[in-house]
Protein backbone atom coordinates (compact mmCIF):
# COMPACT_ATOMS: atom_id res chain seq x y z
CA UNK A 1 0.00 0.00 0.00
CA UNK A 2 1.37 3.37 -1.01
CA UNK A 3 0.80 6.17 1.52
CA UNK A 4 1.23 9.86 0.83
CA UNK A 5 3.73 11.85 2.87
CA UNK A 6 0.83 13.52 4.71
CA UNK A 7 -0.74 10.16 5.56
CA UNK A 8 2.56 8.71 6.76
CA UNK A 9 3.27 11.81 8.88
CA UNK A 10 -0.19 11.59 10.44
CA UNK A 11 0.34 7.92 11.33
CA UNK A 12 3.72 8.68 12.87
CA UNK A 13 2.15 11.43 14.97
CA UNK A 14 -0.35 8.90 16.29
CA UNK A 15 2.37 6.42 17.30
CA UNK A 16 2.92 8.30 20.56
CA UNK A 17 -0.67 9.04 21.54
CA UNK A 18 -4.15 9.55 20.18
CA UNK A 19 -5.06 12.95 18.74
CA UNK A 20 -8.26 14.93 19.26
CA UNK A 21 -9.23 17.12 16.34
CA UNK A 22 -11.05 20.41 16.63
CA UNK A 23 -14.53 20.53 15.07
CA UNK A 24 -13.15 22.55 12.13
CA UNK A 25 -10.61 19.87 11.08
CA UNK A 26 -11.11 18.60 7.51
CA UNK A 27 -11.59 14.89 8.20
CA UNK A 28 -11.42 14.05 4.49
CA UNK A 29 -7.66 14.58 4.71
CA UNK A 30 -7.29 11.30 6.63
CA UNK A 31 -10.49 9.50 5.57
CA UNK A 32 -8.52 6.97 3.50
CA UNK A 33 -6.50 5.95 6.58
CA UNK A 34 -9.76 5.21 8.38
CA UNK A 35 -11.14 3.29 5.38
CA UNK A 36 -7.94 1.21 5.20
CA UNK A 37 -8.26 0.35 8.91
CA UNK A 38 -5.04 2.13 9.85
CA UNK A 39 -6.77 4.65 12.10
CA UNK A 40 -9.90 4.47 14.28
CA UNK A 41 -12.08 7.44 15.12
CA UNK A 42 -14.38 8.16 18.02
CA UNK A 43 -16.74 11.14 18.09
CA UNK A 44 -16.59 12.95 21.41
CA UNK A 45 -19.50 14.75 23.15
CA UNK A 46 -17.67 18.05 22.60
CA UNK A 47 -18.01 17.67 18.82
CA UNK A 48 -14.31 16.84 18.47
CA UNK A 49 -13.10 13.54 17.01
CA UNK A 50 -10.45 11.34 18.61
CA UNK A 51 -8.07 9.53 16.24
CA UNK A 52 -6.24 6.38 17.37
CA UNK A 53 -3.77 4.30 15.40
CA UNK A 54 -4.50 0.59 14.93
CA UNK A 55 -1.99 -2.27 14.91
CA UNK A 56 -2.13 -2.21 11.10
CA UNK A 57 -1.44 1.54 11.22
CA UNK A 58 1.58 0.99 13.47
CA UNK A 59 2.97 -1.52 10.99
CA UNK A 60 2.40 0.88 8.07
CA UNK A 61 3.97 3.82 9.92
CA UNK A 62 7.15 1.93 10.68
CA UNK A 63 7.49 0.18 7.30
Amino acid sequence: MELTDLERDFLRKLLGESWVSPPTFDHEIVARLVELGLVETEPLPSGDTEYRITDAGRAAATA
